[in-house]
C-alpha cells in the first residue's frame, strides 16, 4: 500500500470514487487501485442499479478478512443520492435556449401525460408568452415557487439566478407567482429532460431522506459499509434522521457505519455547529455549493469547514473537480495541483476524486499523482514555519466545552496536545496507541502530528474506519487484550512492525498513549520509549507505572 512507502508514511487519504471497471472483473482493478494510493472508496449510489451487482462484487472485495498485524486493506463510504431537484419532461427530449431569451418555468403536467400534450404544452407557451416552457415536477414546483415569492417580497429588487445542470445554461427570474417564474436565459445552450435545478441562495425545502436513500442504505447495512455520505443535510435533525434509520435496521453484530455530513446546502452552513455536533465526518461538496453560492464564495466556504471540523476533531473530505482535467488528460492542471496542495496544507483529512477514476482513461495514474502531490503538500506542512502556523491555529481553535464530561475532555485533550508535542520535540519515529473503539487515534488526528499514529485495533472494521483520519495508520491485532500477560505481546508486535515497514532503529523513540485507571475512551499518560539494541527502554511522562506496570491499561 503506497501510503507505507518512502522515509515518510503518506498521511493524506486519498477518497476514489469508483463507477467503471476497466478490467475483467473488480477484484484486479480494485487491488491496483489501492497499490496505487486509494484509501477509501466512493460508492455513488446515485447510479446504482436495482440487483446492487456492481456494488455488492465491490463490497466483498473490501470487506474480506484482514491478516493478523495487517493494515485493512480500504475502507468504503456509501454516497447516498439524496434529494435532487431536476426539471420534468421536454417535448423531443429537449430544447433550444438563447441568451436573452424568454423562459417560462411551470408545475409538470402528471407524468402519464403523452408526449403529443406536453409538445402541444410547450407550444401553446411559446405563442402565448412568446417563452420557453419548462415544466417543474411537484412537490418541487409548489416549493420553488412559494420561495421566490417569498424572496421577492423581502428584496423586490433582486433577480435570482436559476442554473440548469452544472450551471451552464442559467436564467434570471423577472417575474414569479406561485404558479410559475418568468426569466431570461443569460448562458445558454440546449436544455435536456431531467436536468438538474438550482436556485441561486435559495434552500429548496425536500425531503432529505426518500424512499430511494432508504432502499439503498437498507442494502449498505446489509452488506456493510464503514461510511455512509449523506447528500443535501439542512440541519442536525437530518442526520439524527438517518441515524435512527440504521440503528433501526442494522444486523445484529454489524459495525455501525459512520455519518459523513455533505455540506452543500445554504441551511446547512447556518447549522453548521449542530451538523458537526451531529455528525462524524464532513465532506466540502464544492460542486452543489458553487452552484448555491457562487463559485467566488466556495474557497471560502472550504477554509471554514476545515477549520470548523478540525475544531471539532471531525473528519473532514475535501471533494469534486481536485483532478478534473485528468479524466482524459495524462497529466492536472498547475491550478488543480495547487488546489490539492492548499487543501491538503489547511487541513483536510481526505483529498477526494470523483469522475477522475469513475470514468476517466487514466484511473491508477490519477491515484498515483494525488499520492505525490499529498506528499509534497505533507512535506511543506512540516517546516517549522508552517508548523508554527499550525500550532497558533489550533490555539485559537480550541473550545473549552461545558456540561457532564467537560473536565473529562478537557484532561484526553491535553494528553493528545502533550504526546503530539513529545513527539515532535523528540523526532520520534510514531505515536503508538492501542485502541478499541479508534477515539484516540481520531483525538491525536486533530493536532496534525509530523509523526505517524499507528493504531492497533482488535477489528478489522475499528481499523478500516481509522483509514479516514489524516495520518493514522491502523494495525489489526486480533489477539487485542487489555490484560497485562498480553499487553507485552501487543508492544512487540508494534516494534516488530515499526522496524519493518517505518524504518526504526536502535535509538528511536516511540510515544505511547495509555489510559491507566480512566474511563473508557480517554488518554491520561504517555510514555516514551527507547529502542536499544533489541530492547525497549521505558521513560515514563505520565501518571502509572509504566508499559509493564500493574497500573497500565489500554486507551479507547
Amino acid at each position: 500500500m503506497r501510503r507505507h512507502e518512502g522515509p515518510r508514511p503518506r498521511q493524506t487519504r486519498i477518497v476514489a470514487t469508483l463507477g467503471h471497471c476497466p478490467d475483467d472483473a473488480w477484484p484486479p482493478f480494485l487491488q491496483r487501485l489501492c497499490d496505487a494510493g486509494a484509501d477509501v472508496f466512493r460508492l455513488n449510489l446515485s447510479h446504482a442499479d436495482a440487483d446492487y451487482a456492481k456494488e455488492r462484487a465491490i463490497l466483498r472485495w473490501c470487506n474480506a478478512p484482514t491478516a493478523a498485524e495487517e493494515p485493512p486493506r480500504v475502507a468504503v463510504v456509501a454516497d447516498l443520492q439524496g434529494p435532487k431537484a431536476r426539471i420534468g419532461r421536454l417535448a423531443d427530449d429537449g430544447i433550444e435556449l438563447a441568451v436573452g431569451g424568454e423562459i417560462w418555468l411551470h408545475a409538470e403536467a402528471s407524468a402519464d401525460t403523452p408526449e403529443a400534450d406536453a409538445r402541444a404544452t410547450q407550444t401553446a407557451l411559446m405563442a402565448a408568452f412568446g417563452s420557453a416552457g419548462i415544466p417543474v415536477p411537484e412537490p418541487l414546483a409548489s416549493s420553488m415557487f412559494a420561495a421566490l415569492v417569498a424572496l421577492r417580497a423581502r428584496q423586490p429588487n433582486v433577480r435570482p439566478l436559476v442554473l440548469f445542470g452544472d450551471g451552464d445554461i442559467a436564467a434570471e427570474v423577472t417575474d414569479v407567482s406561485p404558479a410559475g417564474a418568468h426569466g431570461t436565459v443569460v448562458a445558454g445552450g440546449r436544455l435536456g429532460s431531467r436536468k438538474g435545478l438550482t436556485v441561486r441562495e435559495i434552500d429548496l425545502d425536500l425531503d432529505p431522506f426518500p424512499a430511494r436513500d432508504q432502499r439503498d442504505l437498507q442494502f449498505c447495512l446489509e452488506e456493510g459499509v464503514d461510511f455512509v455520505a449523506v447528500s443535501f443535510v439542512r440541519t442536525a435533525a437530518d442526520l439524527d434522521r438517518v441515524r435512527a434509520f440504521v440503528r433501526a435496521h442494522l444486523p445484529a453484530g454489524r459495525p455501525e457505519p459512520k455519518l459523513i455530513a455533505k455540506i452543500e446546502t445554504l441551511a446547512a452552513l447556518d447549522d453548521l455547529d449542530g451538523i458537526l455536533a451531529a455528525a462524524d465526518g464532513v465532506m466540502v461538496a464544492r460542486g452543489d455549493l458553487g452552484l448555491q453560492l457562487g463559485v467566488e464564495e466556495v474557497p471560502y466556504v472550504q477554509k471554514r469547514l476545515v477549520q470548523a471540523a478540525r475544531r471539532d476533531g471531525k473528519a473532514v473530505i475535501v471533494a469534486t473537480q481536485m483532478l478534473e482535467s485528468m479524466i482524459t488528460a495524462p497529466q492536472p492542471t498547475r491550478a488543480e495541483a495547487t488546489d490539492v496542495f492548499n487543501a491538503i496544507v489547511d487541513g483536510g483529512d481526505a483529498v477526494m476524486l470523483s469522475g477522475e477514476t469513475s470514468i476517466g482513461t487514466r484511473p491508477v495514474q490519477v491515484v498515483e499523482t494525488m499520492d505525490r502531490i499529498a506528499r509534497k503538500a505533507e512535506a511543506f506542512a512540516i517546516q517549522p514555519g508552517a508548523q508554527q502556523r499550525e500550532r497558533r491555529l489550533q490555539r485559537s481553535d480550541d473550545v473549552a466545552p461545558h456540561g457532564p464530561g467537560a473536565h473529562l475532555h478537557r484532561i484526553n485533550e491535553m494528553f493528545a496536545v502533550t504526546a503530539v508535542q513529545f513527539a515532535g520535540q523528540l523526532r520520534a519515529r510514531a505515536i503508538v496507541c492501542f485502541t478499541r473503539t479508534g477515539r484516540t487515534p481520531e483525538r491525536l488526528s486533530r493536532h496534525r502530528p509530523a509523526e505517524p499514529i499507528l493504531a492497533f485495533c482488535p477489528t478489522a472494521a475499528v481499523a478500516r474506519q481509522l483509514l479516514l483520519y489524516s495520518g493514522v495508520h491502523p494495525i489489526v491485532l486480533p489477539d487485542f487484550d487489555a490484560d497485562k500477560q498480553k499487553l507485552a505481546v501487543m508492544v512487540e508486535s508494534a516494534r516488530r512492525i515499526l522496524h519493518e515497514r517505518y524504518g526504526m532503529e536502535n535509538g528511536d523513540a516511540i510515544v505511547v498513549t495509555a489510559g491507566i485507571g480512566w474511563p473508557r475512551g480517554g488518554t491520561n499518560a504517555v510514555q516514551v520509549l527507547i529502542e536499544d539494541h533489541g530492547a525497549v527502554r521505558e521513560v515514563d511522562v505520565g501518571a502509572g507505572e509504566g508499559l509493564g506496570g500493574n497500573g497500565f491499561s489500554i486507551a479507547s
